[in-house]
């Protein structure tokens, strides 16, 4: 249970610049998994996150209507429509993580570069056994 709360807190924690964000924090998940995936079926996406087609189809919409998104034509299915983020999209991206990680070098400033990388690779190793134990 503590482990639980600890990473509540620390995703809380490192969300705390998200006031300057252009794009919110669930949406930015969803954009990101469509770069990854780019061009990307919804439902690929939703596949990838674990989520529900219709919520993040809720957020595609959105995400196209502000701009960060594009809709594209699937060129082996007419019927289906691809994603993926416009330079915009990209850019807001990329914002998003400069935040992130402006704020964990602050808060890891005063850690060694041993235990930096450690921290990664432990955190690395986390999120690959919680993707397989899902």
């Amino acid at each position: 249970m503590d482990l639980a709360l600890t990473l509540f807190d620390v995703v809380r924690h490192t969300r705390r610049t998200r006031g300057t964000d252009a794009i919110e924090p669930a949406a930015t998940v969803v954009l990101a998994a469509a770069d990854r995936l780019a061009p990307a079926r919804p439902s690929d996406i939703a596949t990838e996150l674990h989520l529900d087609l219709s919520t993040v189809s809720r957020h595609l919409s959105r995400l196209e209507e502000d701009g960060p998104l594009e809709r594209l034509a699937d060129e082996g299915d007419r019927r289906c429509r691809r994603v993926a983020p416009t330079a915009h999209g990209r850019q807001a991206l990329l914002d998003v993580l400069a935040n992130r990680a402006a704020t964990l070098d602050s808060a890891l400033s005063s850690w060694s570069s041993k235990d930096r990388h450690q921290l990664g690779e432990l955190l690395k190793r986390l999120a690959h056994d919680l993707e397989n134990a899902s």
